[in-house]
Order: structure tokens, then C-alpha cells, then sequence
């Protein structure tokens, strides 16, 4: 093969050595002829280049569908791969939307149902233990609490009513305790009072015979004072009582004795038969005393 050889074919029978081994013998019909090969340095454009007699890829115009880019399928881009589409969003959307209401439709709904359990369970307990009322403690000979003269207006007097009822004249003195009439106002009969300003260690005792129900009763006394706070401590049938009688000054406004007369109360346990009670200044009492009486306990 010369330098100059394109590589078309075979080369001429003078310039091949071996030429003797193709020619045919005298009287020899000349072997066919073989399709001409490509030369090496042959220059094709890509993709027409074969390979053992098979065409290339850019020689096959139509390619294989097994191949094809998904966008090449019928439907584009709903193909995989390829972006959802408008209706998918928006189907997603709408799901989520729809979970999310829901959820926030359980949560107030549990949360009403809490507090209307809580409302009523709290409004029945009530109801069933106070019945829908409150009720105000009271006083009594049990807790040691009376009248103490803490009402907004002095207590109204009782009539009477058949209890025993002292005669203020007649009763025991002890003390500087003394019966006196220098003012008026008084409500005993001969208009006298008991009089205890400023007398320490000055006490009455009073004594009676009570044939009603035993129990408790109001233990009434009538006084007058000038100033407030002023206290008597007392004692039934020889039993100390820790609530004193509390003597409220109810006439502020004025300094006169004979305009402050009124009365207070303490609840006192009786027996039948002999009771005795006794009131007494411990400390300094300026106050006049001018009725002591039972009554029967309005609740």
C-alpha cells in the first residue's frame, strides 16, 4: 500500500506485491468484486458511523419509544418527572385545608364541653349543700356570742312576755355601785338607775326563780352611756362568760344621759329552779344600769 493510497478499495496490481495471490490465472473469470470498505481516516458526521452493518442513532429517525423523554409522552408534564399541575396543588390544598378545620373544630368542642362540666358540676354542689341560699351565723350560749351591741340600730325592747324581770331598787349591790336618780330617762318604775361611772371592782347580782323551759334566753340589760366602749363582764350560775356585755354608745351626737337610754342583749342558758347572775366592772365602767329582764331567744 503506497503513501498515497485513500484506502478505496483494492490497490492496482502494480503497486501490490502480493497481487499474484488475487489475479486469475489465464482463462479465469476475475473473482466478484466486494463492497468497498471505509477507510480509517475516512471523515462521516457523527451518528451516521455503523457498527457491524447496523445503523446509527441519528440514522434511525424515529427513535425507540422505550426511550422517549417524558415530556415526549402524551400528557407532558404529568408524566413523572415532570412539575404537578394546577389541579393536583390545588387538590392538595383543599385536603389540608380540610384537616385543618377539622382539627380546630375537636379542640372547641372539647373545650366547651369541659367548661359546661365544670359550670354545672360546681352550680349543683352548691345548690345541694346551701340550697341556693346563704346563710349568716348566729350567736348562742354553744360559741359564747350574743347581742354585743355591733347592730346598725340598738335592738327594739320586748314586751313583756311572763319571764322574770328585775326591780333594779331591789337589787344587791356590791362595790361602789349606788342607786341614783339624778337624771331622768330612766325606764324602771320609780325611775331610778344603778349607777356605775367610773367605779372599779363595783358589781349586781340578780337573782330569780325561773319555772319556764330550760335553754337558752336573752339576757337583756338597759343602759345609758356618754362614751363608747365601755364593757360589764358577767357570769350565769357561777359560770364566767367569756363574751362581756358590750354597752354602745347608739347616741353619738349628744352628751346628755337622759337622751342615751337604750338596751343590748346576750344569750344566757337557764335552769329550772334558782339562777343567779351577776354583772361586774372589772376595769372602769361609766354607764347606768336601769333594767335587767329575760326574754324568750327570736333566733
Amino acid at each position: 500500500m503506497s503513501a498515497g493510497n485513500s484506502g478505496q478499495g483494492t490497490p492496482d496490481g502494480g503497486d501490490d506485491p502480493f497481487g499474484y495471490l488475487y489475479r486469475p490465472e489465464a482463462g479465469q473469470a476475475p473473482p466478484p468484486s466486494t463492497p468497498r470498505q471505509p477507510s480509517y481516516n475516512q471523515v462521516r458526521p457523527v451518528g451516521e458511523r455503523t457498527f457491524g452493518g447496523q445503523q446509527g442513532y441519528r440514522q434511525q429517525h424515529s427513535p425507540d419509544a422505550r426511550y422517549a423523554a417524558p415530556e415526549t409522552q402524551p400528557g407532558g408534564g404529568d408524566g413523572y418527572g415532570g412539575p404537578p399541575s394546577d389541579r393536583r396543588r390545588g387538590q392538595q390544598d383543599n385536603r389540608r385545608n380540610g384537616l385543618l378545620i377539622g382539627a380546630i373544630a375537636v379542640v372547641l368542642a372539647v373545650v366547651v364541653g369541659v367548661g359546661a362540666a365544670i359550670f354545672f358540676s360546681s352550680g349543683g354542689d352548691d345548690d345541694e349543700a346551701g340550697g341556693g341560699e346563704t346563710q349568716e351565723p348566729t350567736g348562742g350560749p354553744d360559741d359564747g356570742e350574743g347581742d354585743t351591741g355591733e347592730e346598725e340600730e340598738p335592738p327594739e325592747e320586748p314586751e313583756p312576755d311572763g319571764l322574770p324581770v328585775a326591780d333594779v331598787t331591789q337589787l344587791p349591790l356590791g362595790g361602789n355601785a349606788a342607786l341614783e336618780a339624778n337624771f331622768e330617762g330612766a325606764r324602771s318604775e320609780s325611775g331610778s338607775y344603778i349607777a356605775l361611772m367610773d367605779r372599779q371592782g363595783s358589781s349586781i347580782t340578780w337573782t330569780f326563780d325561773f319555772q319556764g323551759d330550760p335553754g337558752a334566753y336573752r339576757l337583756y340589760v338597759g343602759y345609758s352611756v356618754v362614751s363608747d366602749d365601755q364593757t360589764m363582764a358577767f357570769s350565769v350560775n357561777g359560770t364566767p362568760r367569756e363574751d362581756p356585755v358590750k354597752l354602745k354608745d347608739w347616741n353619738e351626737n349628744s352628751d346628755d344621759w337622759e337622751d342615751s337610754w337604750v338596751s343590748t342583749y346576750n344569750l344566757v342558758e337557764v335552769t329550772e329552779g334558782e339562777n343567779t347572775i351577776q354583772l361586774t366592772c372589772p376595769d372602769s365602767c361609766d354607764v347606768a344600769i336601769d333594767q335587767i329582764y329575760l326574754s324568750e331567744d327570736a333566733g
